[in-house]
């Protein structure tokens, strides 16, 4: 049943308090689950444990004090209507959320530490099954300096959007969903905006090289100035103004700078858990944490945090919120021994300059791309990717139901 936002806000505050009364009292108490961050895939997962009548007691540990909330409207609708439209997000699931930085696991122990944002105490409860969803940090790149502006959060998309609007120019570094997505946000509500990547076109990795120039032109008619093969030489920053100088010997200003460059995942506090492997937090297809050590039956991962390994032996991660989802939900029928569900074919979307751009399947850089179907009025078309080993992708522009039947296997 959906709770009402007072009430969720009153469980926050009360799980606080009993987390921290709870510290000076010494009794430790055990929960059936324990989830450490509020993300897409946790919401996934606890959504369909809820379906499922799960009776176990579940505690929700996150850093974010404003969560839970729909991240993929930061980038776009929440950013452009001024934050105007709701993004709060209603637990399926009856959860106590406490908002705390998750520190350290100790799994001989079976136990999770914590220090609580608004008490700064330290806390420590028990699990029978641990699930890490912490997601991804954005990083940035070696010569950009303190200040730079980058987009996790709800807050980071207010600062974003608070900045542009007071200082009128936005440079971003990075042409990858995020990035065109800002940009086109941005121009919608009036900013200038130039878009940087070392790449020749937007949205390579997610097009694998297809279409560039078409979407290289969908943002210049925007309005967004494009600088792609670019070369960063040095940022810097004046007393309003950030600059960054270029390897062909120009220097671009703007007021505002943002870094779209990627995410890594949020792993830093796992250090001293003996759960990770090089660095990186591993599971198997199921969302079991695979250490150096063997299997860990107890402790998983979903979403943008998570490391797979390929029958190659080959480390790999999936980011999208569509995998996160599934992800979550797969973890949910594992837990709760019932038949987990098929996996469904990798699937992204994003928006760009007033076209949602879907991409269906794996796309390979030497894909021949064929035109299915085309609407010049609704500047829809959906081109079908073959790649030279026979493995097939969909791109749809504007094709939202070419995609559908294509997902529910209604279209060859």
């Amino acid at each position: 049943m959906r709770k009402r936002k007072y009430e969720k806000q009153l469980k926050i505050a009360l799980s606080v308090q009993f987390c921290c009364a709870k510290a000076t009292t010494n009794k430790l108490r055990k929960y059936e689950l324990v989830v450490v961050g509020a993300s897409v895939a946790a919401e996934a997962l606890t959504t369909e444990l809820g379906e499922m009548d799960f009776e176990g007691k579940v505690l929700v540990v996150e850093r974010d004090p404003r969560m839970p909330y729909e991240r993929p409207p930061l980038s776009k609708k929440y950013l452009t209507s001024n934050g105007e439209i709701d993004i709060t997000v209603d637990w399926e699931l009856d959860i106590e959320l406490v908002i705390a930085n998750a520190t350290k696991i100790d799994c001989n122990k079976k136990q999770l530490e914590f220090e609580t944002v608004a008490e700064n105490k330290t806390d420590t409860v028990a699990f029978d099954k641990l699930v890490i969803a912490t997601g991804a940090t954005p990083f940035h790149l070696p010569l950009e300096p303190e200040g730079v502006l980058s987009l996790r959060t709800i807050d980071d998309s207010e600062l974003i959007r608070t900045s542009a609007q007071a200082t009128g120019s936005v440079g971003i570094i990075g042409a990858g969903a995020i990035g065109v997505e800002l940009a086109t946000s941005l121009r919608e509500i009036g900013v200038k905006v130039t878009l940087f990547d070392k790449a020749a076109a937007p949205l390579e990795r997610l097009l694998a090289g297809h279409l560039g120039d078409t979407v290289t032109t969908w943002l210049q008619d925007l309005g967004v100035t494009c600088e792609f093969n670019a070369d960063l030489v040095e940022i810097s920053r004046t007393s309003d103004q950030w600059v960054i100088s270029l390897g062909d010997g120009r220097a671009l200003s703007f007021g505002t700078l943002v870094s779209a460059v990627g995410a890594r995942p949020t792993v830093q506090w796992l250090n001293s858990s003996n759960l990770l492997t090089d660095g990186q937090l591993v599971c198997d297809g199921l969302g079991r944490v695979i250490t150096p050590m063997g299997l860990i039956d107890f402790v998983y991962a979903a979403g943008d945090v998570v490391t797979r390994k390929s029958d190659s032996g080959d480390y790999f991660r999936t980011e999208s919120w569509t995998a996160a989802a599934e992800q979550g939900k797969h973890l949910a029928e594992f837990i709760s021994g019932t038949e987990i569900s098929e996996n469904e074919e990798p699937y992204f979307w994003t928006d760009v300059a007033g076209r949602k751009v879907q991409v269906l399947g794996r796309l390979h850089p030497d894909a021949k791309l064929e035109k299915i179907t085309e609407d010049p009025e609704r500047k829809a078309t959906l081109f079908k990717a073959t790649a030279s080993d026979g493995t097939v992708g969909w791109i749809g522009i504007n094709s939202p139901q070419g995609i559908a039947k294509l997902r529910m296997g209604l279209q060859d």
